[in-house]
C-alpha cells in the first residue's frame, strides 16, 4: 500500500513539474528549435517609394526564407507551388538584424521564424515527408593531394578556402565544422599518416575538434593511362574510435587540359564542395524522414538501478527535525529516504545530516525511536525527469505518458509522427540508447 502511494506521488510530481513546462508545437518553442529558424537573409530593393521597397523586401525575404527552409527539411527537387500570402501565414515573426534606406531604396538583413506546426500541416496537406532532427557536429578536414604534394590547412589553397566559405553558408541539419587542428597535429599530419589511416591520429583529430566523427574530404588531380587528366574527389567518414565507416562520396571529373592539374578552376572546386555537402545533408534527411500521415507509438522501459545508503550515527527520536548519518554524499540534494518502513522527506542536507524533514509520509509507519546504525536508503529516480524531458523535446513527439512506476523500473508510452526508425535515430542523437526486447518493448540500455 505504501509503495503504491509512493508511486502515485512520483507520477504526480513528474507530471506536474515537467509536463506543465513543456508544450508540443507552441509558438515559444518554434524557434528554440532552430530547424524552423532561417538566419541571415539579405535583401536590397529599389522601388518607387521607400514604403513599397520595404514592403516588397519583407515579402522577398519570406520567399527566400521559405525556399531555404524547404531545402533544409526536405529532399524534394521539384519546386513547391505556394503564393506569397500562404508563405506569410507560415511565418511566426520576422527579425530585422540591420537595415538602411534612402528615398526609394531599402536594404536589410533578416532572420525568419516559421510556425512549426503550420509548416508541418502544410507538408501533410502537400504529402511531403520532411526531417527536422539535427545531427551532432562532424569535423571536416579538406586535403588537396596535388602533384607537388599534400596540402593541409593552407589558407592559400583553393580546396581549403572553398570548404571554409561554403561551410560558413551551409545551414542544413548536419552541422559541419572546419577542423582547426593544433600545432602538434599540424606537425604530425602528413601523407603517410593519412594514406595508411593512422587510427591514433584520427582519434586525436576527433578529440581535438570535440566531436564524435571526422570527415576527410580529398581533391586529387590525376593523369591516367589514357593520357587524360581528371579531378578525383572523395570523402571518408571516421567514427569516434578512429575507424573508417565508409566512403560517402566519390566522383571523377574530366579536366579540359593536361595543364589543368596545376590550375584547377575555382568553379569546379566549388561545385564539388557543394556536391559533397548536399550528399551528406540529403543522406541524413533520407534516414530521418518523417511521414506526417503516419503515426506510431512505442513502449519504453527505464530501469531505476541507482540506490544510496548510509546508517544513523545517533538514535533518532519521534520528534527530531534533523537526522544524523554517517554520510549523505551519494544522496540527492533533497528528496525521499526510507528508514525501516517509514518514508521521510528532507528539504536540504549537509555532509552528515538530513535537515528540515517531514516524517511518516504516505501513511508509512513511524517508530518512536530508531537505534544507532539502522540503515537509511534512497532510490534515485533522477533518471526519470531527464528521460521524460528529452523525449518531450523531440520535435515530432505528440504524447509522452507514464504507464507505471515501481521500485525497479518505470514504463512510458510515446506517441509520435513517422516510424520507429526515425524515432530511435533521433533518440540516439541525444545519446539515449534503447534495446529492443522480444516482447516488442524497448529498454533503456545506457542507464
Amino acid at each position: 500500500m505504501i509503495l503504491k502511494k509512493l508511486n502515485l506521488f512520483f507520477l504526480i510530481f513528474i507530471k506536474f513539474f515537467f509536463f506543465t513546462t513543456l508544450s508540443f508545437g507552441s509558438n515559444n518553442d518554434d524557434c528554440r528549435s532552430s530547424s524552423f529558424y532561417i538566419k541571415n537573409i539579405s535583401v536590397d530593393l529599389t522601388k518607387s517609394s521607400i514604403m513599397k521597397a520595404r514592403s516588397e523586401a519583407e515579402t522577398k525575404a519570406k520567399l527566400v526564407g521559405f525556399k531555404r527552409l524547404i531545402k533544409r527539411l526536405t529532399i524534394r527537387d521539384k519546386q513547391i507551388k505556394i503564393n506569397n500570402s500562404e508563405i506569410s501565414q507560415l511565418v511566426n515573426y520576422l527579425k530585422i538584424n540591420k537595415e538602411a534606406n534612402s528615398d526609394k531604396r531599402y536594404k536589410a538583413n533578416f532572420d525568419i521564424c516559421f510556425k512549426r506546426m503550420s509548416v508541418i500541416n502544410f507538408f501533410r496537406y502537400k504529402k511531403i515527408m520532411y526531417s527536422e532532427t539535427y545531427r551532432e557536429t562532424i569535423a571536416v578536414l579538406p586535403i588537396f593531394k596535388g602533384l607537388r604534394g599534400v596540402v593541409i590547412w593552407d589558407k592559400n589553397d583553393v580546396w581549403y578556402n572553398k570548404w571554409k566559405q561554403e561551410l560558413m553558408l551551409d545551414d542544413g541539419l548536419v552541422k559541419l565544422d572546419l577542423a582547426e587542428g593544433n600545432f602538434y597535429l599540424n606537425r604530425n599530419l602528413n601523407t603517410k599518416s593519412l594514406t595508411n589511416f593512422d587510427k591514433k591520429l584520427i582519434q586525436n583529430l576527433i578529440k581535438n575538434e570535440k566531436t564524435n566523427s571526422l570527415l576527410l574530404v580529398f581533391a586529387e588531380p590525376v593523369l591516367k593511362t589514357d593520357g587524360k587528366t581528371y579531378l578525383l574527389t572523395y570523402a571518408k567518414f571516421y567514427n569516434k574510435d578512429g575507424d573508417l565507416e565508409n566512403t560517402i562520396y566519390r566522383n571523377t571529373t574530366p579536366l579540359k587540359k593536361t595543364s589543368s592539374v596545376f590550375d584547377i578552376k575555382e568553379n569546379l572546386i566549388r561545385k564539388e564542395v557543394m556536391n559533397i555537402i548536399d550528399s551528406i545533408q540529403k543522406n541524413w534527411k533520407k534516414d530521418n524522414l518523417i511521414n506526417t500521415r503516419i503515426y506510431d507509438e512505442v513502449d519504453l522501459i527505464i530501469p531505476i538501478n541507482s540506490n544510496s545508503s548510509t546508517i544513523l550515527m545517533n538514535e533518532l527520536l519521534f520528534n527530531d527535525k534533523v537526522i544524523n548519518v554517517k554520510s549523505t554524499e551519494s544522496f540527492l540534494k533533497k528528496g525521499l529516504i526510507k528508514i525501516e518502513n517509514e518514508i521521510i522527506y528532507y528539504n536540504k542536507k549537509t555532509l552528515k545530516t538530513f535537515d528540515d524533514i517531514s516524517r511518516g509520509l504516505f501513511g508509512s509507519s513511524k517508530n518512536l525511536t530508531y537505534k544507532k546504525n539502522v540503515g537509511v536508503t534512497q532510490k534515485d529516480i533522477s533518471i526519470w525527469p531527464f528521460i521524460l524531458e528529452e523525449l518531450e523535446s523531440l520535435p515530432f513527439v505528440l504524447e509522452v505518458n507514464v504507464i507505471s512506476l515501481s521500485s525497479s523500473e518505470g514504463r512510458v508510452n510515446v506517441k509520435f509522427m513517422g516510424n520507429k526508425k526515425t524515432f530511435f535515430q533521433a533518440v540516439s542523437e541525444k545519446k539515449i540508447i534503447f534495446k529492443n526486447l522480444k516482447s516488442g518493448q524497448y529498454i533503456l540500455a545506457n542507464e
